[in-house]
């Protein structure tokens, strides 16, 4: 994982208004949402795609453990998301399609990692991903129907251990639709009707001059 960065006093530098978009909000408060999932043993490729069958579960939406049967070994699919999403779409004896990509990251220690689940129809269950950027080195599609992008921020610069640091903003658009913007620390319903939680635990631009790195914590998980 990437280092957070220890926040202080903010400043008062505050971008233009305009910079947020037509029609879109400018900077929110924190809500100091949280998601991350994750598959051990994580394949040693840069990109693997696995199938496997829930052997048990644990726990409830919002902190599941997946015991998992696959072709290669016996895996862990963990999942973590506050606040926990009404229901998720996993459940024992389904058969999972799972796909990891692994990229190196800024640091040498903390590589960016991506990750996708689908049920075996193809269906979107959940995407999260951890890392200095948004998409992976392939592109886009690895959260499909959904695609995210890094927005612009209206966020005021903070002062932190490593530096300047601001909170940044992703946009969430599903097929063509109207994008959804999430600011770093938040949560939303998402998808038709709300059929996906959408949280980005961390958006953190990058400033000229400041040794605080960016970073993306953010995913999807299917809400019922």
């Amino acid at each position: 994982m990437l280092a957070a960065c220890e926040v202080a006093t903010p400043s008062d530098h505050v971008l233009p208004l305009d910079e947020a978009g037509p029609e879109l909000s400018p900077c929110v408060p924190t809500e100091a949402a949280f998601f991350r999932a994750g598959l051990e043993p994580m394949p040693r490729e840069p990109s693997a795609e696995l199938r496997c069958e829930v052997q048990a579960m644990r726990g409830d939406p919002g902190s599941r453990v997946l015991e998992l049967a696959c072709a290669e070994e016996p895996a862990r699919l963990y999942v973590e998301a506050d606040p926990a999403p009404p229901d998720d779409g996993f459940a024992a004896g389904q058969e999972l399609r799972i796909r990891s990509i692994v990229a190196p990251g800024e640091a040498v220690s903390d590589p960016d990692v991506w990750l996708r689940v689908e049920d075996a129809g193809g269906a979107l269950l959940l995407a999260a991903a951890v890392g200095a950027r948004v998409d992976p080195p392939e592109g886009g599609g690895w959260a499909a129907p959904f695609a995210w992008r890094e927005a612009a921020s209206t966020c005021m610069v903070e002062e932190t251990a490593c530096g300047e640091s601001r909170r940044g903003a992703l946009d969430l658009q599903l097929s063509g639709g109207a994008p959804l913007r999430l600011y770093d620390g938040t949560s939303s319903a998402a998808g038709d009707e709300g059929a996906f939680m959408a949280y980005v635990e961390a958006a953190r631009a990058d400033l000229p001059g400041s040794g605080c790195p960016r970073e993306f914590v953010f995913g999807l998980i299917a809400a019922r």
